[in-house]
């Protein structure tokens, strides 16, 4: 069997709240967080918001280089650098509903209403090799990464030859997956 690429869009991202929501307007409510940020059921994936069809192909999720430690040992005859602790950035742009009041189902006014208030907590979810629309919810043996935040401010870009966009900058909240990992399958301790 020979290899074949993954082609765009083959990302989703899902929002999961961490369950710790503050009482507001906006009723929407979208899982309790997780249980194991590394093993993810797809249930708890499902109970959040497919967020991704709302979202520009222009976004940052992902980790950046960690942080480290370069003390030399007495023997160490050549420079180190030890990594120590890991380092998550996200940043998304959402379109805007011409009509942000309309009262029909909107994902982009869902998305509004979700973040139009910063430091909402909770989880972004990026799986990869799958479809957004076509396969909109978490399945067993997905292949995600997972990024606890709270979500900034939402800033407007008002762009003349572009569409309305919302951007909302995350703030990292000191957990992560432990790399790519998989929905539903939990590698025995010490894997």
């Amino acid at each position: 069997m020979s290899a074949v690429k993954a082609l765009g869009p083959t990302v989703t991202v899902w929002w999961i709240d961490d369950g710790n929501q503050e009482e507001d307007c906006y009723d929407g409510h979208f899982g309790d967080g997780l249980d194991n940020i590394s093993c993810p059921t797809s249930a708890e994936i499902n109970a959040g918001v497919n967020i991704s069809c709302a979202m520009t192909t222009e976004f940052d999720l992902g980790w950046e280089d960690r942080d480290t430690d370069d003390t030399r040992g007495l023997c160490d005859d050549a420079a180190v650098n030890n990594p120590t602790t890991k380092n998550y950035q996200a940043q998304l742009n959402f379109f805007v509903d011409r009509n942000p009041n309309k009262k029909e189902e909107s994902i982009y006014n869902e998305v509004m209403q979700l973040f139009k208030k910063p430091l909402r907590s909770g989880y972004l979810v990026q799986r990869i090799s799958k479809h957004p629309r076509k396969d909109p919810e978490a399945a067993e043996g997905d292949w995600v990464t997972v990024f606890k935040v709270y979500s900034g401010d939402p800033n407007v870009v008002n762009d003349t030859e572009a569409p309305l966009q919302l951007q909302i900058t995350f703030y990292p909240q000191g957990e992560s997956s432990d790399g790519l990992v998989q929905v539903d399958v939990c590698p025995p301790c010490g894997s």
